[in-house]
């Protein structure tokens, strides 16, 4: 395990100086602005990790970065970590399995190249659970939206999901909506300052990279809504 960890932890130093990774074919592609940021990956990592995850998932691999952080948070403990991306061949080449390979984690991962919206309910179907969700896939309302959704079903209660790229409105909707509606509390202390996300702020605009991920904490017990509950968003 040591050993695993040290070529994770070396392939992101080497990654992040030369801000490229390999497709499937060798050939470079740009780091930036498909993957997370350092501070913010290990931001992620650390949460996972002070959660206690063993079983995480994410939407969206792309480059298949973020995936290495979870993936140092659960190798510890035997964990596994799953991914779910439809365009890793026609978007990415394969660059997020390559990575996965190229760092020594490929077997600790499942990756699902399927749509989200699919492949989720699927899930849900099979009985599947996890401690620690990561959504950065579909950024369309709706996307973000469904992804949520299926989240707080997938994800044990009183579990953790995060949210990437708040910075724009259409994420802020879908979890907003998630927050005022399902029982979910943000928890903007959760992660060092410049990621947390209050609900103060979901309403106002901001730039990419003014804290761009917020913490969304399950309830401990699935609301029952009766069959006319709404609170707008805003």
């Amino acid at each position: 395990m040591a050993e695993i960890h040290e070529r994770t932890a070396a392939f992101l130093d080497r990654t992040y100086t030369s801000e490229t990774v390999l497709d499937a074919a060798g050939a470079p592609l740009e780091l930036f602005p498909h993957s997370v940021e350092r501070r913010a990956g290990e931001a992620l990592r650390d949460l996972a990790m002070a959660e206690g995850a063993a079983r995480t998932i994410e939407v969206g691999l792309a480059l298949g970065i973020s995936a290495l952080f979870l993936c140092q948070a659960v190798l510890d403990r035997g964990g596994r970590h799953l991914a779910i991306d439809p365009f890793q061949e026609e978007s990415w080449n394969g660059a997020g399995l390559r990575t996965l390979r190229d760092a020594g984690v490929a077997d600790a991962v499942d990756v699902v190249e399927e749509e989200s919206q699919l492949a989720l309910p699927r899930l849900i179907s099979e009985g599947r659970e996890f401690d620690f969700g990561f959504i950065d896939g579909d950024h369309r309302f709706e996307g973000v939206f469904l992804d949520l959704y299926y989240m707080t079903r997938l994800v044990m209660p009183g579990g953790a999901v995060v949210v990437d790229d708040m910075w724009m409105p259409s994420v802020r909707m879908a979890v907003a909506y998630v927050e005022r509606n399902l029982g979910a509390t943000l928890e903007p202390g959760a992660l060092p300052n410049g990621f947390g996300w209050s609900r103060r702020r979901l309403s106002r605009g901001v730039r990419r990279g003014s804290g761009d991920m917020a913490v969304l904490r399950l309830p401990s017990e699935r609301p029952e809504l009766r069959w006319d509950d709404f609170v707008a968003p805003y």
